[in-house]
């Protein structure tokens, strides 16, 4: 019998990354040139998804990044080449912060200093604890910590999917790239709706 990965009571929600610095059109990312109208235009999909799991009972999971003196490698700084890449999410500021979405009484924040939110120990025992197999993915950007966190995901051996409608990059492009991916390779690829439907 194949699982069903919607299952309210086999299932995770987790939100990646919706933060000032990678969201907002005052943030880091919108001020490097970068179009966040996408990660503007899923919140208020996200928040019915969000107030959707909380009625049926599905655990939350809010990933943040931040990236400080301690955190940042060499490596990590000029991953890009010869450029050195622009900070952001810095502990303790605005662009840190959650975009126009909060975390509720329950729900468990983690945070991570690189893309993949399993680079994070906490995450990964968190997600172990909370012993649901079918981990369901959403946030920003879609081809980098949300693609990358959902290939981990599948290389752990959890269902993995994709919500792609509470997903979204900063060019169209890439973010139907991994959407072509996710469902040729690593997981199924649905809406929000369809996830909402499932649980009422």
């Amino acid at each position: 019998m194949i699982m069903d990965r919607l299952d309210a009571g086999q299932s995770a929600l987790v939100v990646i990354d919706v933060q000032n610095d990678f969201c907002s059109p005052d943030g880091v990312v919108a001020k490097t040139g970068k179009d966040v109208s996408g990660a503007v235009e899923l919140i208020p999909r996200l928040e019915t998804l969000i107030h959707g799991a909380h009625e049926a009972g599905v655990p939350i999971v809010f990933v943040r990044t931040t990236h400080s003196d301690d955190t940042t490698s060499e490596s990590w700084r000029f991953r890009t080449g010869e450029k050195e890449s622009v900070p952001n999410c810095v502990p303790g500021t605005w662009g840190a912060e959650f975009f126009s979405i909060k975390p509720g009484p329950g729900d468990h924040v983690v945070t991570k200093h690189r893309y993949s939110a399993f680079s994070s120990p906490e995450f990964t025992e968190l997600v172990s604890m909370l012993n649901r197999p079918s981990l369901l993915f959403c946030g920003v950007a879609t081809n980098v910590c949300v693609e990358t966190t959902l290939r981990d995901a599948t290389c752990a051996d959890y269902f993995a999917t994709l919500i792609e409608d509470c997903s979204s990059a900063y060019e169209k492009g890439l973010h139907e790239g991994t959407v072509k991916n996710v469902r040729n390779n690593f997981g199924l690829v649905v809406t929000s709706q369809e996830v909402l439907s499932h649980w009422q």
